[in-house]
Parts: structure tokens; C-alpha cells; sequence
């Protein structure tokens, strides 16, 4: 009895050990990479604190700016389509944050979402950005939204695109999808930290579309990719423990903030709940709100033409009359 108990627990020790080694993978080096996901317009720029940072540079270089701001887990190819079609009248600068695409995390990169505000102040003074539209998605908009209240006077304009950052409302009943939940479970980030990130990539863009023909096999590869980049893993779990602990912070002082904002969001969010944005246009004075019926948590992905209307208004606004825009 004893030796078949034994033989037992060998085999589940070598099946445990085996599917370990299955899922494991290691961290893709930084000039694999490049090679693959370094796209024409690509630059780099290394910020006074020695963060190598990574972003695209479109269209003519005396044309109003915009910075783009991508999400959690995203990178600057989130922004393709708009790229294409704002870069003939507009210089469109999109960066990667730190831990993120090809823009490298330094032990010391504060990962907090201030600490992201901060680094869009750094980045913008590397490649010398005077004035200009900050536009944040997700978490993007989170760091767009806390840069905006202390940095305003660099603003023309700030668009945000299902930002996070406020807490749950009372009567908010949503929930998250599950590798949301996981990866905010700080305990088991020692091991989520060496597994192969595609299948929690996959279900990360799966909920974040309606449309999921959006969710193809290029598409997640790049991200899972850009996801084993050194350190990359740790610093998105750091991150979403973060974003959510700091859910709240400074929000009131939105009510000051004088900037003509833009918000889009899409109704049918399951990331963000789409009351999310109606608080937003309610705190900030300026703003005006745009809502997608049948669209998920990127609607600057899935709905591009759409998006790309409401937008391009917002900033014949912003930049040829020079004025606030109304709420709607």
C-alpha cells in the first residue's frame, strides 16, 4: 500500500512538474523584439532618469499635437487606425508606457498611476512637446486625467477614451472579467511572473471587443510578445494592483479643471463600466460626452470612423476657435 502511494505522488509530482514546464516561458530580449514590432515611424528617446521610451512620430512636425496614450497590457499599435487617418493634418505623437510595448521598466519607475502622470511630463519635455491634446484610453486615461489637473497650462485639450481612475459606484453591479480578478491577486504574482501570458492576453482582448473578429491571432501573438519583454510582466501586475488601489484620487479636483475635454465610451464596456464616463462628464465642466451603443472598451478600435467624427469636431474646436468646448 505504501509503495503504491508513494508511486502515486510520483506521478502527480512529474504531471505538476511537466505542466509547469509547459506553461512556462521566458522573457523575449528587447532586440528580438525591435525587430519584429519597431514600426517605420518608431523613435526612441532615453529620459533623464535613464528610461529608454519608445513612440511613434507622425505626420507634419509644425502641425497641432496630439499625444496618444495607451491601456494596460497595450502598446502604441492600439492607435493604428487613428494614426492613419489624423497624421495629414496633425502631428501625432503615440507613446509607449513604461513596461509596456518597447519602452523598457527601470527598478525605480514609479508605476503608480502618478507616477505614470509624471512620466507623460518627462516624455513630453524629452522630445520637447509645448502644447498639445493629451488623449488617454484606460489606464491611459487615468494618467491623462492626473497629468491634466496639475500640468493644464500644457494643454490645448484632453480626450478621454473609457479612462479608469474613479471608484465604484454605489449601485455598480459589474464585474470584472476573470483575468482582470487574477492578476489583481498580488500573492500570485511571483508565478504569473514566469507563465506564458497569451492565454490571459487572449481573454483580455476577447472581453474588451464585441466585435471579435477584433481579436485576431496577429494581434494577440504581438501583445503576448511585447508582454515577455523583460520585465514586462511584472510591471503590468504591479500596475493593476495599483490602478485599482488608487481608484478615487484627486477626482474632485476635475471640477476645477478648466481644459475642453472629450469623452468617448463605449455602452456595451466590460472593462470599464460605461457610468463611468456620465461621472466623468458630470465632475468636469468643459466636456462633452460621446456614447457608442453596441461597442466595447476600445471604441477607437472598433468603431474608428465613428470616433474619428467626434473627434476631429472636438479639435476644430480646440484648435481653430480657441475656445472651450460645451457640454452636451
Amino acid at each position: 500500500m505504501f509503495r503504491r502511494i508513494v508511486v502515486v505522488l510520483l506521478v502527480l509530482v512529474s504531471a505538476l512538474a511537466a505542466t509547469w514546464l509547459a506553461v512556462r516561458r521566458a522573457d523575449i530580449p528587447y532586440s528580438r523584439l525591435e525587430v519584429r514590432y519597431t514600426a517605420e515611424t518608431s523613435e526612441f528617446v532615453t529620459l533623464s532618469n535613464g528610461l529608454i521610451t519608445h513612440y511613434t512620430d507622425e505626420g507634419p512636425k509644425d502641425a497641432p499635437v496630439l499625444l496618444l496614450v495607451h491601456g494596460i497590457g497595450s502598446s502604441v499599435a492600439t492607435w493604428r487606425s487613428w494614426r492613419a487617418n489624423l497624421e495629414d493634418g496633425y502631428r501625432v505623437v503615440a507613446v509607449d508606457l513604461p513596461g509596456h510595448g518597447l519602452t523598457r521598466v527601470l527598478d525605480s519607475t514609479d508605476l503608480s498611476s502618478a507616477g505614470l502622470a509624471d512620466f507623460l511630463g518627462d516624455f513630453a519635455d524629452a522630445i520637447g512637446l509645448d502644447r498639445f491634446v493629451l488623449v488617454g484610453s484606460s489606464l491611459g486615461g487615468h494618467a491623462a486625467w492626473l497629468y491634466a489637473v496639475d500640468e493644464s497650462d500644457a494643454l490645448e485639450g484632453l480626450v478621454l477614451i473609457a479612462a479608469s481612475g474613479l471608484p465604484p459606484a454605489p449601485a455598480d453591479t459589474s464585474q470584472s472579467p476573470w483575468v482582470y480578478k487574477l492578476a489583481a491577486l498580488s500573492w500570485l504574482h511571483p508565478l504569473l511572473t514566469s507563465l506564458d501570458p497569451e492565454p490571459a492576453v487572449r481573454a483580455g482582448m476577447e472581453s474588451a471587443f464585441v466585435d471579435q473578429g477584433f481579436v485576431t491571432e496577429a494581434a494577440v501573438v504581438q501583445y503576448a510578445d511585447l508582454v515577455r519583454a523583460p520585465g514586462h510582466r511584472q510591471a503590468i501586475l504591479e500596475i493593476s494592483t495599483r490602478d485599482r488601489a488608487a481608484a478615487g484620487e484627486d477626482a474632485e479636483k476635475l471640477k476645477d479643471l478648466e481644459v475642453s475635454v472629450l469623452i468617448l465610451q463605449g455602452q456595451a464596456d466590460e472593462i470599464i463600466p460605461p457610468d463611468h464616463a456620465r461621472r466623468f462628464h458630470s465632475l468636469l465642466p468643459n466636456s462633452r460626452l460621446k456614447e457608442y451603443p453596441t461597442v466595447g472598451h476600445l471604441p477607437h478600435e472598433e468603431a474608428p470612423m465613428q470616433t474619428l467624427q467626434d473627434l476631429r469636431a472636438f479639435l476644430a474646436t480646440v484648435f481653430t476657435d480657441g475656445q472651450t468646448g460645451q457640454s452636451d
